[in-house]
């Protein structure tokens, strides 16, 4: 199964076909000298490109985006902190590598008149490349060639980023990094020191305009107090109207109820008055006069008992005493009368003093009402007055806290580790390099024996109706190395991965499976010497087609040594050939198997005495027509002697064996073939 495969595989003349294993293994067998050669000079030229690379150092720096804030001035008011998520630090690295800090470190460092960097200080015939620039344009290059050599990436899933840069000298590698950093931790701080700056020119300006506004709108709204007549009492909330209608509502509140009390009172003493017993009226009581006037009139009343008693009713002191009672009851009663007056006019009093504070509420009502409707357009100019003031003042408030930021600036990045001047070179990896070389040496050794096995380089083969060979009119088939070995066809069975095997694979491929014209059934296969191993080619096609689960059978015509069957292992017989060919035995007894496959192989005893009449008989063109109807192919092994071509009559195809030595008689064997109703010839060179 495996050899069928094989043929299989071989079958196709493309050159795109697949490459197998065993085709390898083939491959290094017969070409190993080439393979080891190009190797070997791929080695050579890798260690001479590695003695004549310069060296470059690399120096590393690194740099933690530090998330802490300073206590004594928060900035993040101004500019925020710097995150340290991902992606942030993946910004805080396109920083770290962009043009412009690339192009701060060059002129800080003078870089741009380095040779590693510009190339029109370069020797020639570098310098050609930055030759007719402009000046713009060769500090663009020298910015291009610095980033090339300029590395960072992030440390893990921590915030620290490594800055990295190759140079030809240790000392200049660890200069420059260390400037890089630097670099990037001032440009920090200059971009805070810069957005305070700014923050505090836009904060002057701003309050400048707000102590603007609000002045405006402070003198609106005293503005409209004038004129509106609106006046507040200071700290507190009412104005001057609304705490006289509270004074006013009060006083009348009292009025009201003096004047209840003094109705009360005069309709009590009115009363008392119209019955007649004013006397009894309480303010009369209490009036000292009517005290005064009662103590009189009972001192006349207790004289006038006394005199009544010692002098009798009509003595003229109990007289003059009658006349002093009379007169003090008048008195008493006019006091009454009087008194009673007084408790009217003072009813009159209060509630004319109750209307009068009823008009002073109406008006200051009035006066409110009218204020208050003012004052809602107040409250307004009031709120904007309020809002502007509030305004101003936060502005001020954060400008003194902008203010003097520049002396405690600190940056939210921190140099944790500067770059040390390298103590060896960063690259190139020569030792890893050499070792590559190995493998990439075998394996480019590799493709060029296959190129040149595809190509037909080396053995000036060419395939029917695509090339011809340079030597020979007629086609190559193919080359068999290792033909001349004895027992070489034994290798299709016993080793089928050798250059033999893999040859006449190939070419029973071909025969097995064409890719275009039908395929020859009768074939001849013809040397001019035995040790040139056209026997073993005859034999190794029988055993591969064989292998292919063809019908095959191989006719020995070398009468006298009968080579091919004792290579298939057939010892000589009684009766052959001729003896079917006479019809004197059947051809079943005169065929043989083959020891190592199914090809079946007819033997010859004896070497008849006119050959060339032999293969013109028609009983032999009838044989020949019956072995084609029952095998599906037929070889004819048969020197290139002087009946040779009257057998390649009876063929349908003629392949010629030999060496590429003897190309002239391959050229003469190949010609004696040709000819005007013979079969197409091919030539089989052979190794």
């Amino acid at each position: 199964m495996v050899q069928t495969d094989a043929i299989a595989h071989n079958a196709a003349l493309d050159p795109g076909h697949p490459f197998g294993f065993d085709d390898t293994v083939r491959l290094l067998r017969e070409r190993g000298r080439i393979v080891r050669n190009v190797a070997l000079g791929f080695i050579a030229l890798t260690i001479l490109v590695l003695l004549i690379w310069p060296s470059s150092y690399s120096s590393t720096a690194v740099v933690m985006l530090d998330p802490r804030k300073n206590n004594i001035t928060d900035r993040s008011q101004v500019l925020s902190d710097l995150p340290t998520d991902p992606s942030s630090v993946q910004n805080q690295i396109q920083i770290l590598t962009s043009r412009d800090l690339a192009a701060e470190v060059i002129q800080r460092l003078g870089l741009a008149n380095d040779k590693e960097f510009n190339r029109a200080l370069a020797p020639f015939p570098l310098n050609l490349l930055a030759s007719g620039l402009t000046p713009d344009e060769q500090q663009s290059l020298v910015t291009d060639s610095f980033l090339k050599h300029l590395t960072a990436e992030a440390e893990g899933l921590s915030s620290a980023v490594s800055v990295s840069f190759k140079a030809e000298e240790p000392e200049q590698s660890a200069r420059i990094t260390n400037a890089v950093v630097d670099a990037y931790v001032e440009g920090q701080i200059r971009q805070k020191s810069d957005a305070a700056r700014h923050t505090t020119n836009w904060l002057n300006n701003r309050i400048s305009e707000l102590s603007h506004q609000a002045q405006a709108a402070e003198a609106a709204v005293q503005s409209y107090k004038v004129a509106n007549d609106l006046n507040d009492t200071g700290q507190g909330t009412q104005s001057l109207v609304d705490q006289q209608l509270s004074t006013i509502n009060t006083q009348l509140v009292q009025a009201r109820a003096d004047l209840a009390e003094k109705q009360a009172a005069y309709q009590h003493v009115e009363g008392l008055v119209k019955s007649g017993h004013a006397s009894e009226v309480s303010q009369v009581v209490a009036s000292p006069l009517m005290v005064q006037l009662r103590e009189q009139q009972a001192d006349a009343i207790r004289s006038e008992a006394d005199l009544d008693t010692r002098y009798g009713p009509k003595h003229p002191k109990r007289v003059a005493i009658e006349s002093q009672i009379h007169d003090l009851d008048s008195k008493v009663e006019q006091e009454a009368e009087r008194i009673a007056g007084s408790v009217a006019n003072d009813m009159a009093v209060a509630r004319a003093q109750v209307s009068s504070l009823e008009t002073s509420l109406s008006h200051a009502r009035d006066q409110s009402n009218t204020q208050n409707l003012a004052r809602v357009k107040l409250k307004a100019l009031e709120a904007n007055a309020a809002s502007t003031r509030n305004m101003y003042e936060a502005f001020v408030t954060r400008l003194r806290e902008a203010q003097d930021q520049d002396a405690v600036d600190t940056p939210d990045a921190l140099i944790i580790s500067h770059a040390t001047v390298p103590a060896r070179p960063s690259s190139p990896p020569r030792a890893i390099i050499l070792a590559a070389s190995i493998p990439a040496g075998l394996l480019l050794g590799l493709l060029c024996a296959l190129a040149i096995e595809r190509m037909g380089y080396e053995t000036e083969r060419s395939v029917p109706g695509r090339r011809t060979a340079g030597r020979f009119a007629t086609p190559i088939i193919g080359t068999v190395p290792d033909a001349l070995a004895p027992r070489a066809a034994d290798q299709i069975v016993s080793n089928h991965i050798s250059g033999f095997a893999q040859a006449i694979f190939a070419i029973a491929g071909r025969l097995a499976y064409p890719t275009a014209n039908a395929s020859p059934r009768v074939i001849l296969v013809s040397g001019l010497e035995r040790r040139e191993g056209y026997v073993n080619v005859a034999v190794g096609l029988a055993r591969a087609l064989a292998l292919a689960k063809r019908r095959v059978i191989i006719i020995d015509a070398d009468f006298a040594a009968a080579a091919a069957a004792r290579t298939m292992g057939v010892v000589r017989t009684q009766a052959g050939l001729l003896d079917v060919l006479s019809g004197n035995i059947s051809l079943s007894r005169v065929v043989a198997r083959d020891v190592y496959s199914q090809a079946l192989v007819i033997a010859t005893p004896a070497e008849p005495r006119n050959p060339g009449a032999l293969w013109a008989a028609p009983e032999t063109r009838a044989f020949l027509g019956h072995l084609r109807t029952t095998c599906d192919f037929v070889i004819i092994d048969a020197p290139a002697d002087s009946n040779a071509p009257g057998i390649a009559r009876l063929a349908d195809a003629v392949l010629v064996v030999g060496t590429a030595g003897s190309a002239s008689r391959l050229k003469d064997a190949a010609a004696a073939f040709a000819g005007p109703g013979h079969p197409p010839v091919g030539i089989i060179l052979t190794r």
